[in-house]
């Protein structure tokens, strides 16, 4: 009986510290990988190479281990710098199968039939018991669950569910998202390796069977049965994974049945989660939310007080940067032989509106794509004051000044709506994974977080997920994270589609006092009402040309323009 509950007691602190490093992965920064049990196997052969052949100490053995996965997870990282999901799950399958074939035909991993003899465990020169080296494996779960809760609050943690959940509207607000999928795939896999060093020590036999592709499945399924992005839910996982085995050992089954019975009751177990409970074990929702009561889905934000309003952040906002000129020369672009926006030279003054305007399909979003980095121009050249900022990425425009708005809003639905202000607010410094920023940094910004929701009306929603508001109190969600990035530029499409005329009239006050703090507006509506209210210049686009950009009033008063596009 004693030897039953060390076994189940070490590889249940092992199971969790593997759910953990892999709900970090997926379920706070949405990154999905089949590799996991690769990364197991190689922590766990380098600890027990190193400890029976070099004979080293088990914390070096282990810490070398944990380095080495988290080196190798680079190959990964950065090729998810940019492959969409579906390649990243081939590409992990692909490294989890190699790794595997690997450990099969090395003969310093012992080939097929594994590795033997590894030494029990020694802590500042002394020899570790079973009992003991439970003691060590739950001592290491508990630093990794509290090292992670850490992570998970603090700035970084915010960038990953940032990027579970929109990676372009994150990119768009200036996250260097590509970066922190390198940090976390290594993180997570170096996590992973230290788990696998523990295995070994526990076990003081390995063989490549125990870190195949079933290994890769077990651990996703842990993370789905606890709950994604449910902190706690790798504990509840684990414990269902590892007592799954031992519940069907007591049925007596032939040794080669086992194994198929394990993965279906696995399997059937997952299925039944993902039918009937798809949020796991631990909740229903990744947040608690206040009481609030619920709004139809065109309720208007709640009005300010008129009487006592809340001071406008907006002055220090748009007052602190230095505001450029943003102008384009000569762009062009063709999708398919089609010029979709053809050598348009435009510029945008700091403490004006311009308003873009055209028919269906003239190119205004194409243009915002161009200016805002989502695109490069096939010819011509865009500049920000005298920098030329063309071969700048999204982000980077977003880090130097230029946001932007999408049409779909792309709020980020599953993070509360300071969250989402939050992200603005947190500069990319203060992202580092290894930075803890000062207390009094971060209280600032929830500060500032507070001040804003309450100029926007939605200070009785700060706890409240974006995706639960009211379509108009999402645009205004909008608007605030915009302006919550001390942007110099702002370009801004369809803001107000579908807003009733309140709706517009608090967005349209908002943008009025952005632009006379000094910040540079673009702004694209289909409403010519919209446009004349609070556009300074008009510019208007037809098949991707600038047929004309002047002055509001003669824009709107040119015969040729008005009766072909505005009606009059």
């Amino acid at each position: 009986m004693s030897f039953y509950l060390n076994n189940l007691f070490s590889l249940l602190a092992i199971f969790v510290i593997l759910g953990l490093s892999f709900n970090l992965l997926m379920g706070y920064a949405g990154l999905f990988s089949i590799a996991h049990g690769a990364y197991f196997g190689v922590g766990a052969y380098t600890t027990a190479v190193l400890m029976r052949d070099g004979e080293w100490s088990f914390l070096p053995a282990l810490a070398v281990a944990f380095a080495l996965c988290g080196l190798l997870s680079l190959v990964l990282g950065v090729a998810a710098r940019r492959v969409t999901d579906i390649y990243l799950v081939l590409l992990t399958l692909a490294f989890q199968v190699a790794a595997v074939r690997l450990f099969s035909i090395l003969e310093i991993t012992g080939g097929a039939g594994g590795l033997v003899g590894i030494p029990r465990p020694d802590l500042f020169g002394l020899t570790l018991s079973a009992p003991q080296v439970i003691i060590v494996a739950w001592v290491l779960c508990a630093v990794v669950t509290v090292g992670l809760r850490t992570l998970v609050r603090s700035p970084f943690g915010r960038t990953l569910e940032s990027l579970r959940e929109d990676e372009l509207a994150a990119r768009s607000l200036g996250k260097a998202t590509a970066t922190a999928k390198v940090k976390v795939f290594a993180l997570s896999s170096a996590i992973a390796g230290a788990a696998g060093g523990l295995l070994a020590v526990h076990l003081r036999f390995i063989s490549p069977a125990e870190f195949g592709l079933d290994r890769s499945i077990e651990i996703l399924s842990l993370t789905i049965i606890g709950g994604l992005a449910a902190f706690w839910g790798p504990y509840l996982g684990a414990a269902v994974i590892v007592l799954i085995p031992q519940a069907l050992s007591f049925l007596a089954l032939p040794t080669s049945l086992v194994g198929a019975v394990n993965g279906l009751a696995f399997s059937v177990l997952v299925l039944l989660f993902l039918r009937f409970r798809p949020q796991g074990l631990v909740g229903g929702r990744r947040r608690r939310e206040p009481e609030v009561p619920e709004a139809p889905a065109d309720a208007a934000p709640a009005p300010r007080n008129e009487v006592d309003p809340p001071a406008s952040p907006l002055a220090r906002t748009a007052a602190g940067a230095a505001a450029g000129v943003l102008r384009c020369e000569n762009v062009s672009i063709a999708f398919g032989g089609l010029k979709a926006v053809d050598d348009v030279s435009l510029t945008l003054q700091p403490g004006v509106i311009t308003g873009l305007v055209g028919p269906n399909g003239a190119g205004k979003t194409t243009l915002f794509n161009l200016l805002s980095g989502l695109l490069t121009p096939q010819t011509g050249r865009v500049f920000l004051g005298d920098r030329d900022i063309t071969g700048v990425s999204l982000d980077a425009r977003a880090r130097a000044g230029i946001v932007r708005s999408f049409q779909d809003m792309r709020l980020f639905a599953g993070m509360s709506c300071r969250d989402n202000l939050l992200v603005s607010l947190t500069p990319l410094a203060d992202e580092r994974i290894l930075r803890l920023p000062g207390r009094g940094a971060e209280a600032d910004r929830r500060r500032r977080a507070e001040e804003l929701l309450a100029y926007l009306g939605l200070a009785r929603h700060a706890e409240t997920l974006a995706g639960n508001l009211s379509y108009a109190e999402q645009k205004l969600l909008m608007i605030g994270r915009l302006l919550a990035t001390d942007a110099h530029c702002y370009l801004l499409d369809e803001p107000m589609s579908g807003l009733d005329a309140e709706g517009r009239e608090r967005i349209l006050a908002l943008l009025r006092e952005t632009v006379a703090n000094g910040a540079t507006i673009c702004l694209v509506e289909h409403s010519i009402d919209v446009m004349t209210q609070v556009c300074t210049r008009i510019a208007f686009l037809a098949d991707g040309r600038l047929v004309r950009e002047g002055p509001t009033d003669e824009i709107v008063s040119d015969r040729e323009l008005a009766a072909t596009y505005f009606g009059s």
